[in-house]
């Protein structure tokens, strides 16, 4: 099948060799000045070479009170242009056209970050900071350094500038009602509002002259009450349409509604198209319009360009996830790819608390720049105990590395605990990747030997130099009075149905994401759960933006919970639960555990004394996530 995203396209001056965008996302890969190190080269030449026919770099601070990340990508000065031109020149070499993204933070930083204070269109409380409104000098210095910038992204050998005025940045902080109270020309009407955006663009333009390209990131909606509707979004679409942009990139989301601009796995795939296809009729297709949102596989993004819905796809933790995806596509090797999960753990996740960004997936993430091992010169016999995501990442990389690799799992299938991951509502994409490890592990040669026991004995037998223990782990119980065999079911019993689950309130002990969804999963079968959970909210080991969806979703389907309490006894027709000293009798017909799982040793236990090289992996040595189980496999092989 012939692929219109993966045709050669025209985004206004700028001629691209397809549709796919690889879109601006920091990293936190630069010094602190924001000097381009070989690592954030890599890392783009390897989307590059991936096949992505734009890529546009993360939002680089055009000023430093507008740095909202510690190791953010900076184009405020000249000084930085030599480090600029190598990383135009790499992504050049490796067949793809290149733009910077613009962007000043406004509000969205801290004073920690930029070691300077806080300005936005109105004074407001960001964090710990408070923001002084911006004078008529500051936004008349903003857009000159927006234009100063813009130069620099021109002189640096940069294909395109991209114009950040979305996802809760300074631009927006101007259109939106929720934090623009300005009642000069910047502020009250949306003529007013949208004026900052107007004359940075038009700063833009007369700066880098008529024949380079400016694309404008233009953020529509916003989720919190008081803030931009799509409504005004899309008039405000219309009027910055009538200026000399080249495109427009529509995102939507801010800071309080992280979910929107990186979309986890429960919410849709194409998140944000319909609000493309929106602006697009709005503008009357006068300018080519850039679609965003969890967008997972060229297939996808074709049946949107298709439509009429967007002319260029954004696709940006995909090719975290696997950096070929278009190129792997055009080959015809489809299932060859390595899926994104939409967990946000090691990008958007670590991004939050500061971190560099990793990928849960692909351990090469911010790797790229180290060399490659090569293959093992003297090839080991490697056992792998369990096909979960540890113990298949393991054989992949084994192999990988010219070992001989031997996978044992005692289920009938591979997958491990995957499989249970995916059965709760919106995670059904689990089971995809799931899928896609057992066909690597497969075409890579490991002989994988389901319903297979792995004991001390069969071990032996078969004489491995290196043993990978990923055996998983155990639901625990909790030592409550009571609670004894054949009173309740496990978390994964729930979810698989093993066991028919009761009519009737349905008590689940453990508010962690595990209880959350197991509660999601009965209630929408028409179950009656309540949550019991000690700590005083619900999800707490969530990722924040999946948690915010998971959140939703309960409200959404009337999940009950009784929150700072504990069970401190189980009676045939029900617990009895503590909360502030006083106990309440709760009358359930069924109980289910969801506390928690304890690490499997007990085969690393039994094989302690052997002369053999042991290695625990994922879930038995404490790998509470798939990012765990990825990297510690990874790791372990690498170091063989």
């Amino acid at each position: 099948m012939k692929y219109l995203t993966l045709l050669p396209a025209r985004m206004g001056r700028l001629e691209l060799r397809n549709r796919i965008v690889f879109p601006a996302m920091v990293t936190n890969y630069c010094s602190v000045r924001g000097e381009v190190t070989d690592r954030l080269t890599a890392y783009h030449q390897k989307r590059a070479r991936g096949g992505a026919g734009l890529i546009v770099t993360e939002a680089a601070y055009i000023s430093p009170d507008g740095k909202s990340f510690p190791h953010q990508l900076s184009i405020a000065e000249d000084g930085l242009l030599p480090g600029l031109r190598r990383l135009t020149e790499g992504v050049h070499a490796a067949g793809a056209r290149m733009a910077a993204q613009l962007c000043h933070a406004g509000r969205q930083t801290s004073g920690a970050v930029s070691g300077l204070p806080l300005m936005a269109p109105s004074a407001t409380r960001f964090g710990d900071d408070v923001t002084r409104a911006m004078r008529r000098e500051d936004i008349e210095r903003i857009i000159g350094e927006y234009a100063r910038a813009s130069i620099r992204a021109r002189e640096a050998g940069f294909d395109a500038v991209e114009l950040h005025a979305g996802n809760g940045y300074l631009p927006q902080q101007f259109l939106s009602p929720f934090t623009n109270f300005r009642r000069d020309e910047y502020g009250g009407s949306l003529e007013n509002r949208v004026r900052f955006s107007v004359e940075m663009v038009r700063a833009v333009r007369a700066a880098v002259g008529q024949d380079f390209p400016v694309i404008l990131r233009l953020g529509v909606a916003e989720p919190v009450a008081g803030g931009l509707t799509l409504e005004d979004g899309l008039v405000a679409a219309r009027i910055l349409a009538h200026e000399d942009i080249d495109a427009i990139d529509v995102t939507a989301g801010m800071r309080e509604g992280g979910m929107w601009v990186t979309p986890p796995l429960a919410l849709p795939r194409g998140t944000h198209i319909d609000k493309a296809a929106a602006v697009r009729r709005s503008i009357d297709a006068r300018k080519p319009v850039i679609g965003i949102g969890r967008i997972t596989s060229v297939a996808l993004a074709d049946s949107f360009i298709r439509e009429g819905k967007t002319d260029f796809v954004v696709m940006g933790r995909a090719l975290l996830a696997d950096p070929e995806l278009p190129l792997k596509t055009l080959q015809g090797r489809e299932e060859d790819i390595r899926p994104c999960i939409g967990c946000n753990e090691g990008c958007i996740g670590r991004l939050s608390r500061g971190l560099d960004i990793t990928c849960a997936v692909n351990p090469a993430v911010g790797n790229e720049y180290r060399k490659r091992r090569a293959c093992a010169s003297t090839p080991l016999k490697i056992l792998v105990v369990g096909a979960g995501p540890a113990g298949l990442v393991a054989a992949c990389a084994a192999r990988r590395r010219g070992h001989t690799v031997t996978v044992l799992e005692k289920e009938p299938v591979c997958g491990g605990k995957l499989r249970i991951a995916a059965l709760p509502p919106f995670k059904q994409e689990l089971f995809g990747y799931a899928a896609y490890l057992e066909r690597r592990a497969r075409a890579l040669g490991a002989t994988l030997c389901c319903g297979t026991e792995a004991t001390s004995g069969t071990i032996a037998d078969l004489k491995p130099d290196v043993v990978l223990l990923a055996t998983g782990a155990e639901p625990r119980v909790p030592p409550i009075p009571g609670l004894v065999p054949g009173r309740f079911l496990f978390a994964e019993q729930a979810l698989r149905r093993d066991i028919p689950t009761p009519d009737g309130t349905i008590l689940i002990i453990g508010g962690g994401v595990t209880g959350c969804e197991t509660a999601l999963h009965l209630a929408k079968g028409g179950c009656s759960p309540l949550v019991v959970e000690m700590r005083d909210a619900l999800c707490m080991d969530a990722e924040p933006r999946s948690r915010a969806v998971l959140l939703r979703h309960l409200e959404e389907y009337g999940v009950r919970s009784m929150l700072s309490c504990r069970i401190c006894g189980i009676s045939e027709h029900g617990a009895t639960v503590r909360r502030q000293e006083q106990e309440e009798e709760i009358p359930c017909s069924g109980i289910i555990l969801a506390v928690g799982y304890t690490p499997a040793t007990g085969l690393a236990d039994v094989l302690a004394g052997k002369k053999i090289r042991v290695h625990s992996i994922g879930d038995c040595n404490n790998g509470a996530r798939i990012r765990d189980a990825v990297q510690q496999a990874h790791a372990i092989v690498e170091a063989l």
